[in-house]
């Protein structure tokens, strides 16, 4: 079973360092890509796509898999009915009315005004979801009936929540990646307490060796084969403190665990750091974010929790001067509540469930 990441929320995935992070911590990469009536690829993919295909690193997801696939009729109706509760609340209503206002009014040019909507594969949408937004006047259909335009915040929160809802019912072990912060968040809404259920989110800044955007794939899947181990042991470790954490049944127990982990990170950095150095691969450091299903719920209780949805556990900086590495990270714990609606996805995935990654603001990117 392959250890895959789904990006979302479009289907073109940005070939800059967030895909070469990808490719050298997944056994796969994927995204989700419409077919024609004829069975074949409805869309232009780059060339490194296409590479990554050829070589077995790529899987394209199909939507239809969710929409049209009876065996998943359940979790169909489950996607359907988060994604029209989002968009009818007032939350969501508010964050898209500036670019509704502008649309509506006609003051902008066509060219603008369509800029503020996005094209969506008719494959990817059911008849009633459709027909729910148009009604809204959020989608309108396309003169090719192939496609369908949707207000361009509304198909990327459908995106986003269509990749989560694919990942579940994935044959291979699926986590969800974006490097839009914004839909993260709309994906994995945060609640008080009495509407959701503790998540701790894992915050490893300036920390993962990942190659720069100028770095040939070639290389990384060479260096994938030739250091093997070397990454095996780096994700194994990763995915240990990551079991720890969610085990953790007070503050101060995951405190520990972050004290504990602090030396056994910085010398897996080190040794991954000092591979990409031999192999002559440019590297700096990503930030990687996951949230991590919490197994004891008065985790969070005992660290103080009141109405707020969220609040900080664990920050431990790290000095990479130490071994030789001109920047400082940190590790950081946060606790949230996220809607219920989530949690039989995070009881079935003992691993974290959502992935985000994004350079680093820090200009740190150096050669090793």
């Amino acid at each position: 079973m392959n250890r895959t990441i789904l990006y979302y929320p479009t289907i073109d995935i940005p070939t800059n360092s967030w895909l070469r992070h990808a490719v050298l911590y997944w056994d796969e990469v994927s995204s989700i890509i419409p077919k024609d009536w004829n069975d074949e690829i409805a869309i232009e993919l780059s060339p490194d796509v296409q590479y990554l295909i050829a070589e077995g690193q790529f899987r394209p997801v199909r939507p239809e898999d969710l929409i049209i696939n009876q065996s998943n009729l359940v979790s169909f109706e489950a996607f359907r009915e988060e994604f029209h509760s989002i968009v009818s609340s007032v939350h969501f209503q508010n964050f898209i009315n500036r670019n509704l206002y502008s649309y509506r009014s006609g003051r902008r040019s066509l060219a603008e005004r369509e800029r503020i909507f996005s094209r969506i594969h008719a494959n990817k949408v059911s008849d009633m979801t459709f027909y729910f937004l148009e009604e809204m006047g959020l989608a309108k259909r396309e003169d090719n009936y192939g496609w369908l335009w949707f207000e361009q915040n509304t198909a990327l929160l459908y995106m986003s929540l269509l990749a989560k809802y694919l990942a579940d019912i994935d044959i291979n072990q699926t986590t969800i990646g974006t490097d839009y912060y914004t839909y993260e968040k709309l994906n994995f809404n945060r609640v008080s307490p009495e509407n959701g259920f503790p998540v701790v989110s894992l915050n490893l800044d300036r920390v993962l060796p990942t190659p720069k955007d100028n770095v040939p794939l070639q290389d990384i899947l060479k260096f994938k084969e030739k250091r093997a181990d070397n990454l095996r042991h780096f994700k194994k470790m990763l995915s240990d403190f990551q079991s720890e954490v969610a085990k953790s049944e007070s503050n101060t127990e995951l405190k520990e665990t972050v004290i504990g982990f602090r030396e056994t990170l910085m010398s897996g950095v080190d040794d991954l750091s000092k591979t990409l150095s031999d192999s002559k691969i440019n590297a700096g450091f990503k930030t990687f974010k996951s949230l991590i299903n919490l197994k004891s719920p008065t985790t969070l209780l005992s660290a103080g929790a009141t109405l707020n949805a969220k609040y900080g556990l664990v920050t431990l900086p790290l000095d990479w001067t130490a071994i030789g590495i001109g920047a400082v990270g940190a590790i950081e714990l946060t606790g949230h509540y996220i809607e219920n609606s989530n949690q039989q996805r995070a009881k079935l995935r003992e691993s974290p469930f959502s992935y985000l990654h994004y350079a680093s603001r820090a200009n740190i990117i150096n050669k090793y």
